[in-house]
């Protein structure tokens, strides 16, 4: 019976490294030469795989759609923002300035990672109706939790309670992919500049005395 076990364990952790492999694979060549460009053999052939494995990991479709959730979450399995223990973390910090500062540096690090996957994705969604789905429940995802985690700055004294809403709106803007992209792709801004004018934009929009 152990030993069973262990035979099972071992074959699916194999199966998790070898998907691992194929949506690295796929983020890469997506960004790199565009959705429409990539084929899942050159897919296959960069992850050190049979086509075969590749054609049983999904369709080109649906991988993209798995590297989005990836991309977004930290998993394949979807796990609130708000609820993942980094982002706690850095919302339960007593220091308030502190936790503006880290949750600046959080934001700027994910979007760093995700802003081309993100881009590749607006394009590929032209041609893939499945791929603009997603993208479409992100979205939701991201701003259902930037709403809900607007109350922190009510409790904190930056916002006024009747300024939720308004807050969330501003916020989601300043902290989107294509936001990150335009300043530090399309207009070549250094990391560093971009977290300084992030941070002093969020700063212009609070309210109260306390802020």
């Amino acid at each position: 019976m152990g030993t069973r076990k262990y035979v099972s364990s071992t074959r699916a952790d194999t199966a998790a490294q070898t998907r691992t492999r194929i949506l690295d694979s796929g983020q890469r060549l997506f960004v790199e030469q565009g959705y429409s460009s990539t084929t899942l053999r050159q897919i296959a052939d960069s992850a050190g795989v049979a086509i075969q494995t590749v054609y049983a990991a999904g369709s080109k479709a649906s991988l993209m759609t798995a590297i989005l959730q990836r991309a977004f979450i930290g998993d394949e399995k979807f796990v609130s923002l708000i609820e993942r223990p980094e982002f706690v973390a850095i919302m339960t910090d007593e220091d308030t300035d502190r936790a503006l500062s880290r949750y600046v540096d959080f934001v700027v690090g994910a979007n760093a990672r995700i802003a081309d996957l993100h881009h590749a994705a607006v394009l590929a969604a032209d041609s893939d109706r499945s791929i603009g789905e997603e993208i479409e429940r992100s979205e939701l995802r991201r701003l259902d939790d930037i709403h809900t985690g607007s109350v922190w700055f009510v409790h904190r004294r930056l916002i006024g309670a009747g300024e939720v809403a308004e807050f969330a709106d501003v916020l989601s803007y300043l902290t989107s992919p294509q936001t990150y992209r335009y300043f530090a792709v399309d207009r070549a801004w250094s990391r560093e500049h971009f977290t300084r004018w992030l941070r002093a934009s969020i700063d212009s929009h609070l309210t109260t005395p306390d802020a």
